[in-house]
Protein backbone atom coordinates (compact mmCIF):
# COMPACT_ATOMS: atom_id res chain seq x y z
CA UNK A 1 0.00 0.00 0.00
CA UNK A 2 1.41 3.38 -1.03
CA UNK A 3 2.13 5.84 1.77
CA UNK A 4 0.32 9.15 1.59
CA UNK A 5 1.63 10.99 4.64
CA UNK A 6 4.77 10.13 6.58
CA UNK A 7 6.00 11.96 9.68
CA UNK A 8 9.54 10.82 10.40
CA UNK A 9 10.66 11.86 13.90
CA UNK A 10 9.24 15.34 13.42
CA UNK A 11 9.87 17.99 16.07
CA UNK A 12 8.84 21.62 16.09
CA UNK A 13 9.46 24.54 18.42
CA UNK A 14 8.69 28.22 18.80
CA UNK A 15 11.85 29.69 20.28
CA UNK A 16 12.59 27.63 23.38
CA UNK A 17 9.10 26.08 23.49
CA UNK A 18 8.90 22.61 21.98
CA UNK A 19 5.42 21.95 20.55
CA UNK A 20 6.22 18.42 19.29
CA UNK A 21 9.08 16.06 19.86
CA UNK A 22 9.89 13.07 17.67
CA UNK A 23 6.41 12.61 16.15
CA UNK A 24 6.30 9.55 13.91
CA UNK A 25 3.14 8.59 12.05
CA UNK A 26 2.12 7.16 8.68
CA UNK A 27 -1.10 7.35 6.69
CA UNK A 28 -1.75 5.45 3.45
CA UNK A 29 -2.95 7.15 0.29
CA UNK A 30 -6.70 7.54 0.55
CA UNK A 31 -6.55 7.27 4.34
CA UNK A 32 -8.15 9.57 6.89
CA UNK A 33 -6.68 11.21 9.98
CA UNK A 34 -8.76 13.14 12.51
CA UNK A 35 -6.82 14.92 15.26
CA UNK A 36 -8.58 16.18 18.37
CA UNK A 37 -7.25 18.09 21.34
CA UNK A 38 -7.74 21.16 23.46
CA UNK A 39 -7.14 24.63 22.04
CA UNK A 40 -3.49 25.59 22.17
CA UNK A 41 -1.95 22.09 22.05
CA UNK A 42 -0.70 22.60 18.48
CA UNK A 43 -3.34 21.04 16.21
CA UNK A 44 -3.08 23.82 13.62
CA UNK A 45 0.71 23.72 13.73
CA UNK A 46 0.63 19.98 13.14
CA UNK A 47 -1.68 20.44 10.15
CA UNK A 48 0.61 23.12 8.70
CA UNK A 49 3.58 20.77 9.10
CA UNK A 50 1.75 17.87 7.45
CA UNK A 51 0.75 20.08 4.53
CA UNK A 52 4.25 21.44 4.13
CA UNK A 53 3.24 25.02 4.88
CA UNK A 54 5.62 25.10 7.86
CA UNK A 55 9.10 23.60 8.07
CA UNK A 56 9.81 21.11 10.86
CA UNK A 57 12.59 22.04 13.29
CA UNK A 58 13.94 18.49 13.03
CA UNK A 59 12.80 15.36 11.22
CA UNK A 60 11.06 15.02 7.87
CA UNK A 61 7.57 15.15 6.37
CA UNK A 62 6.71 13.33 3.15
CA UNK A 63 3.61 13.50 0.96
CA UNK A 64 3.49 10.63 -1.53
CA UNK A 65 7.20 10.23 -0.92
CA UNK A 66 8.02 13.87 -1.67
CA UNK A 67 9.38 16.28 0.93
CA UNK A 68 7.43 19.58 0.76
CA UNK A 69 9.38 22.82 0.75
CA UNK A 70 7.43 25.87 2.03
CA UNK A 71 9.57 28.18 -0.13
CA UNK A 72 8.81 26.23 -3.34
CA UNK A 73 5.08 25.44 -3.20
CA UNK A 74 4.70 24.54 -6.87
CA UNK A 75 7.28 21.74 -6.64
CA UNK A 76 4.85 19.25 -5.09
CA UNK A 77 2.14 20.11 -7.59
CA UNK A 78 4.46 19.31 -10.47
CA UNK A 79 5.14 15.94 -8.81
CA UNK A 80 1.44 15.09 -8.71
CA UNK A 81 0.80 16.14 -5.10
CA UNK A 82 -2.21 18.46 -5.17
CA UNK A 83 -2.94 20.01 -1.77
CA UNK A 84 -6.15 21.70 -0.74
CA UNK A 85 -6.05 23.58 2.56
CA UNK A 86 -8.93 25.14 4.48
CA UNK A 87 -7.67 27.47 7.21
CA UNK A 88 -9.43 27.97 10.54
CA UNK A 89 -10.12 31.64 9.76
CA UNK A 90 -10.67 31.02 6.05
CA UNK A 91 -7.35 32.44 4.85
CA UNK A 92 -9.01 34.35 2.02
CA UNK A 93 -7.24 37.31 0.44
CA UNK A 94 -9.03 40.37 1.75
CA UNK A 95 -8.52 42.40 -1.43
CA UNK A 96 -9.84 39.71 -3.78
CA UNK A 97 -13.46 38.79 -4.41
CA UNK A 98 -14.85 35.34 -3.68
CA UNK A 99 -14.42 34.43 -7.34
CA UNK A 100 -10.97 36.02 -7.41
CA UNK A 101 -9.82 33.93 -4.45
CA UNK A 102 -10.78 30.72 -6.24
CA UNK A 103 -9.40 31.68 -9.66
CA UNK A 104 -6.10 32.85 -8.14
CA UNK A 105 -5.30 29.35 -6.88
CA UNK A 106 -6.12 27.91 -10.31
CA UNK A 107 -4.06 30.52 -12.15
CA UNK A 108 -1.05 29.75 -9.96
CA UNK A 109 -1.01 26.18 -11.27
CA UNK A 110 -2.59 26.82 -14.68
CA UNK A 111 0.46 25.58 -16.59
CA UNK A 112 0.38 22.19 -14.86
CA UNK A 113 -3.40 21.92 -15.01
CA UNK A 114 -3.43 22.96 -18.66
CA UNK A 115 -6.33 25.37 -18.16
CA UNK A 116 -7.15 28.41 -20.27
CA UNK A 117 -8.44 31.63 -18.69
CA UNK A 118 -12.01 30.79 -19.68
CA UNK A 119 -11.67 27.27 -18.25
CA UNK A 120 -10.31 28.70 -14.99
CA UNK A 121 -13.26 31.07 -14.70
CA UNK A 122 -15.75 28.29 -15.46
CA UNK A 123 -14.20 25.85 -12.98
CA UNK A 124 -14.19 28.47 -10.23
CA UNK A 125 -17.81 29.41 -10.86
CA UNK A 126 -18.89 25.77 -10.94
CA UNK A 127 -17.09 25.04 -7.67
CA UNK A 128 -18.64 28.05 -5.92
CA UNK A 129 -22.06 27.03 -7.18
CA UNK A 130 -21.54 23.47 -5.97
CA UNK A 131 -20.74 24.86 -2.51
CA UNK A 132 -24.01 26.83 -2.71
CA UNK A 133 -22.44 30.26 -2.86
CA UNK A 134 -24.95 32.65 -4.40
CA UNK A 135 -23.88 34.32 -7.64
CA UNK A 136 -24.56 37.67 -6.01
CA UNK A 137 -21.65 36.89 -3.66
CA UNK A 138 -19.17 35.95 -6.40
CA UNK A 139 -17.90 39.53 -6.70
CA UNK A 140 -18.07 40.46 -3.02
CA UNK A 141 -14.97 40.92 -0.88
CA UNK A 142 -14.58 38.55 2.12
CA UNK A 143 -15.31 41.36 4.60
CA UNK A 144 -18.81 41.62 3.13
CA UNK A 145 -19.54 37.89 3.39
CA UNK A 146 -20.88 35.97 6.37
CA UNK A 147 -18.65 33.50 8.23
CA UNK A 148 -20.51 30.62 6.62
CA UNK A 149 -20.11 31.95 3.08
CA UNK A 150 -16.41 32.68 3.68
CA UNK A 151 -15.96 29.05 4.76
CA UNK A 152 -17.71 27.87 1.59
CA UNK A 153 -15.46 30.05 -0.55
CA UNK A 154 -12.42 28.66 1.24
CA UNK A 155 -13.65 25.13 0.55
CA UNK A 156 -14.29 26.01 -3.09
CA UNK A 157 -10.75 27.33 -3.44
CA UNK A 158 -9.31 24.11 -1.97
CA UNK A 159 -11.50 21.77 -4.02
CA UNK A 160 -11.08 23.59 -7.33
CA UNK A 161 -7.56 22.14 -7.53
CA UNK A 162 -8.99 18.58 -7.39
CA UNK A 163 -6.71 17.81 -4.43
CA UNK A 164 -5.47 14.35 -3.55
CA UNK A 165 -4.53 15.72 -0.11
CA UNK A 166 -7.16 17.74 1.72
CA UNK A 167 -6.31 19.53 4.98
CA UNK A 168 -9.00 21.17 7.13
CA UNK A 169 -8.40 23.10 10.33
CA UNK A 170 -11.46 22.99 12.63
CA UNK A 171 -13.75 23.19 9.58
CA UNK A 172 -17.13 23.34 11.39
CA UNK A 173 -16.20 25.99 13.96
CA UNK A 174 -18.60 28.96 14.37
CA UNK A 175 -20.77 27.96 11.43
CA UNK A 176 -24.49 28.29 10.85
CA UNK A 177 -26.41 25.00 10.80
CA UNK A 178 -26.82 24.90 7.02
CA UNK A 179 -23.13 25.42 6.29
CA UNK A 180 -22.11 23.01 9.05
CA UNK A 181 -24.13 20.19 7.53
CA UNK A 182 -22.79 21.06 4.08
CA UNK A 183 -19.28 20.66 5.49
CA UNK A 184 -20.22 17.33 7.07
CA UNK A 185 -21.65 16.00 3.80
CA UNK A 186 -18.54 17.09 1.92
CA UNK A 187 -16.18 15.49 4.44
CA UNK A 188 -18.14 12.24 4.37
CA UNK A 189 -17.71 12.16 0.59
CA UNK A 190 -13.98 12.81 0.81
CA UNK A 191 -13.59 10.27 3.64
CA UNK A 192 -14.90 7.59 1.28
CA UNK A 193 -12.93 8.73 -1.77
CA UNK A 194 -9.86 6.49 -2.25
CA UNK A 195 -8.21 9.20 -4.32
CA UNK A 196 -8.20 11.71 -1.44
CA UNK A 197 -6.08 11.59 1.71
CA UNK A 198 -8.01 13.54 4.34
CA UNK A 199 -6.53 15.25 7.43
CA UNK A 200 -8.81 17.13 9.82
CA UNK A 201 -8.22 18.85 13.16
CA UNK A 202 -11.21 19.55 15.36
CA UNK A 203 -12.59 20.15 18.82
CA UNK A 204 -16.05 19.03 17.70
CA UNK A 205 -17.44 15.68 18.96
CA UNK A 206 -20.20 16.02 16.35
CA UNK A 207 -17.73 16.13 13.48
CA UNK A 208 -15.83 13.13 14.88
CA UNK A 209 -19.10 11.20 15.14
CA UNK A 210 -20.18 12.12 11.61
CA UNK A 211 -16.88 11.05 10.09
CA UNK A 212 -16.75 7.82 12.06
CA UNK A 213 -12.95 7.81 11.95
CA UNK A 214 -11.19 6.79 15.21
CA UNK A 215 -9.58 10.09 16.24
CA UNK A 216 -6.07 10.71 17.48
CA UNK A 217 -5.58 13.02 20.42
CA UNK A 218 -2.80 15.56 20.34
CA UNK A 219 -1.39 16.22 23.79
CA UNK A 220 2.06 16.90 25.20
CA UNK A 221 3.64 16.68 21.76
CA UNK A 222 2.39 13.16 20.97
CA UNK A 223 -0.33 11.64 18.82
CA UNK A 224 -2.37 9.12 20.78
CA UNK A 225 -4.99 6.93 19.15
CA UNK A 226 -8.43 7.01 20.77
CA UNK A 227 -10.23 3.71 20.23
Amino acid sequence: MKLGLELDHVSFRYGDLWVFRELTHTLPMGGNLVVIGENGVGKSTLLYLCAGLTQASTGNVYLSGHAPNPTRPSELFRNGVRRGFVFYAGGLLSNATALGNVTLALRYHADVLGLSESQIDRRARDQLTELRVAQTDFHALPAHLSVGVRRRVSLARALALTPNFLFLDDPDSNLDTQTKHLVYELLEQKRDDPAVTLLVTTTSPELVERLGVPPHELAHGYLMARI
